[in-house]
């Protein structure tokens, strides 16, 4: 919450939101929050907890989406999933898509230094200048915090999390 209140905007995208007690936080400090997931369940989760009070996309981020205007963009969970180059290059054209200039984008991803599998599947791990060479010459990163991310089962996993603003 620290990271996203440190940028300008009210309107946010949390991709890869699954069921994400963020958004509470969010709607507390009233943001107007859109969540993406490529899970219909975790969708539905959120909905039955938060009914209108969200805006909710189907769709995968791999893949060419109308998502909308924001003034910030929120990955917590996509972007290291992300392993084929065709994969990455749609969630940057998918992010600049929503974005303009001026908006922010906040990525939090596993760290090179961390794992190198989660959940069973294999994981991409960055650091800030893979990050930066990842989104390109239309960013500028503001921000870069190395953290411990605890997940939901007590593992504790070295973390990268990035604030860019596009240019």
């Amino acid at each position: 919450m620290d990271l996203i209140s440190s940028c300008d905007g009210k309107r946010i995208i949390d991709v890869g939101a699954g069921t994400t007690t963020l958004v509470d936080s969010l709607i507390a400090n009233e943001y107007e929050v859109t969540v993406l997931d490529i899970s219909s369940e975790a969708l539905r989760v959120l909905s039955k907890r938060h009914g209108h009070n969200l805006k909710y996309i189907h769709g995968d981020l791999s893949n060419s989406l109308d998502l909308g205007d924001f003034d910030i963009w929120h990955d917590r969970a996509v972007l290291h999933f992300l392993l084929k180059e065709s994969e990455k290059e749609a969630y940057v054209v998918n992010l600049e898509s929503c974005i303009s200039s001026g908006g922010y984008a906040v990525i939090e991803t596993f760290s090179n230094d961390g794992a190198k599998v989660c959940c069973g599947l294999d994981l991409q791990t960055y650091d800030e200048n893979m990050l930066i060479d990842l989104l390109g010459e239309n960013w500028i990163l503001i921000d870069s915090i190395r953290h411990t991310h605890i997940n939901p089962f007590g593992g504790e996993r070295p973390y990268i999390s990035t604030i860019f603003k596009r240019i």
